[in-house]
């Protein structure tokens, strides 16, 4: 009797939580922003001084091309916000999961890790390779809690830590959300502080950025648990919550932004709301696009490695600051190519490869 050879599949490693391909979509192209961002920053001219910009000024920061006040914002001022936003929403799927499935601990070690590590690459790149290596780092002092890695680590820890302490209503989260912001906006008001922007008068150091990070992450755990408001059908989480809280606070932001200018170093409470009703209307728009299965091509697989990518994309400005600018000047179709398409196309590969092969970098 001849034996049979049986072939076992290997096990799949079970999933935590379901993963949302509109998510990854709105999370792809999030990061394309702040890819563009990286590169058009040693590209930013002074319209003051008459210094020709390189490359789209829509697509840079404000404050690069008029250092006064009240600041000028462009669509990249709200691109560190949103991407605090995501994470945030991601946080509250990912620690809630962990929690129901694997207990308190592991929901918690998951989220210090992810901390942490942000904390590590903070010191490396705000700390060691800016400040050591090329002089324009951030000081030693305020690494911990300035510039945009450790403004995500801070917004991470407090995404994860409301949802541990008010796990089951978003609704008082986010009163949490809007009193750190009205707190945030009083103390800004107050003259004793220095502000990172132009505006302030103070000397006295405070954490402005990273007090309105942390409101903006919590503010995306709730819109995350809104989404699941009626586990079978998500559009009562938008027409309930999500699309009624964005417009009111895009009414707030307006409002604010006439006494309160908002402003990218110490994201000021209008930037703030800006961001959160930004966000929202961005998750509405993706959200619709995949109910009429439509999908922007390569967006999904850069936002399953989106924060590996943004890392990635510190890279190209090194890059770009050795092409020298007269050069650029003289060819802009050149450097539309150069520098506005080879960065993406290059992180957009580095997507696909990491898709096909089914790696997921979880930072």
């Amino acid at each position: 009797m001849s034996e049979e050879k049986i072939e076992v599949e290997p096990k799949r490693k079970e999933h935590l939580h379901k993963r949302y391909e509109w998510l990854d979509q709105f999370r792809g192209l999030i990061i394309i922003f702040l890819i563009i961002s990286v590169i058009t920053w040693p590209l930013s001219g002074d319209f003051v001084g008459y210094i020709t910009p390189i490359g789209p000024p829509l697509l840079n920061h404000g404050f690069q091309y008029y250092k006064g006040y009240p600041a000028i914002i462009t669509i990249i001022d709200i691109g560190q916000q949103i991407f605090m936003f995501i994470l945030g929403y991601v946080g509250f799927i990912a620690f809630t999961s962990r929690r129901e499935k694997k207990g308190v601990g592991a929901a918690w070690k998951h989220g210090l890790i992810r901390v942490a590590v942000l904390y590590a690459l903070a010191f490396l790149d705000d700390g060691l390779i800016g400040g050591l290596l090329f002089g324009d780092g951030i000081p030693w002092d305020e690494v911990l809690w300035y510039g945009t890695l450790a403004n995500l680590a801070i917004g991470s820890f407090a995404a994860y830590l409301f949802t541990y302490l008010i796990p089951k209503n978003a609704d008082k989260r986010l009163f949490v959300c809007i009193g750190i912001m009205i707190v945030h906006a009083i103390l800004y008001a107050t003259p004793i502080f220095e502000h990172k922007g132009l505006g302030g008068t103070g000397t006295l150091t405070f954490p402005f950025n990273a007090l309105n990070h942390a409101a903006i992450a919590i503010a995306g755990t709730c819109f995350s648990q809104w989404y699941k408001m009626d586990s079978s059908d998500p559009d009562v989480g938008f027409k309930k919550r999500i699309l009624p809280v964005a417009t009111i606070f895009i009414i707030i932001f307006y409002c604010l932004d006439w006494i309160q200018p908002a402003e990218h170093h110490d994201a000021t409470t209008s930037l703030a709301f800006l961001a959160i009703a930004a966000s929202g209307f961005l998750i509405a728009v993706f959200y619709g696009f995949e109910k009429m299965n439509f999908k922007v091509p390569v967006l999904s697989e850069m936002g399953k490695n989106m924060l590996l990518l943004f890392i990635i994309a510190f890279v190209f400005d090194v890059y770009v600051g050795l092409l020298d600018r007269d050069f650029l000047i003289a060819n802009p179709i050149l450097t539309m190519i150069l520098v506005g398409v080879l960065p993406i196309v290059i992180e957009a590969g580095i997507a696909m490869l990491l898709a096909r092969k089914n790696i997921v970098v979880k930072i």
